[in-house]
C-alpha cells in the first residue's frame, strides 16, 4: 500500500469562485440581497506572508470578460453557501451585501502557526 501526503482540503462550492480569478486566495463580492444574481466581483487578494499584515491585491481589477457569468456564479454561490464559515459579511444595507470569501486558508494556519 502506498501512502500519499495529504492534500489541502478543497471545498467544491468554492471551486466556482476560484474559476473566476485563478490564483486568488480571497475575493470580495457584492450582491443584491433581494436578487442574488445581481452581483459583482469587487476585488481579489492573496494572503500576506505574515499574520496581521494587510491583504495583498491580486491582479489589476479586471477579472472576467463576462460580467453576466460572473454575476450568476457569485449569485448562485451566495444563494446556497453564504452561511459557510469561510464567507464573512463585511457590510449590509437594503440594497447590497458585501462579503469576503476565503478561497484558501492562509499559509500560517496550514503550517500550524495560528494564534494559540
Amino acid at each position: 500500500m502506498v501512502l500519499s501526503s495529504p492534500q489541502p482540503r478543497r471545498t467544491p462550492p468554492l471551486d466556482s469562485l476560484r474559476e473566476l480569478v485563478p490564483g486568488a486566495e480571497l475575493v470580495k463580492v457584492r450582491a443584491n440581497p433581494n436578487n442574488w444574481s445581481q452581483a459583482e466581483l469587487l476585488a481579489a487578494y492573496t494572503w500576506p506572508q505574515h499574520q496581521g499584515e494587510r491583504l495583498v491585491s491580486f491582479g489589476n481589477g479586471n477579472y472576467s470578460d463576462d460580467a453576466h457569468h460572473t454575476a450568476l456564479t457569485i449569485g448562485e454561490f451566495l444563494d446556497q453557501y453564504r452561511q459557510l464559515p469561510v464567507v464573512r459579511l463585511l457590510q449590509a444595507s437594503d440594497s447590497a451585501y458585501t462579503f469576503l470569501v476565503e478561497l484558501t486558508r492562509p499559509s500560517w494556519e496550514l503550517a500550524g502557526g495560528g494564534p494559540q
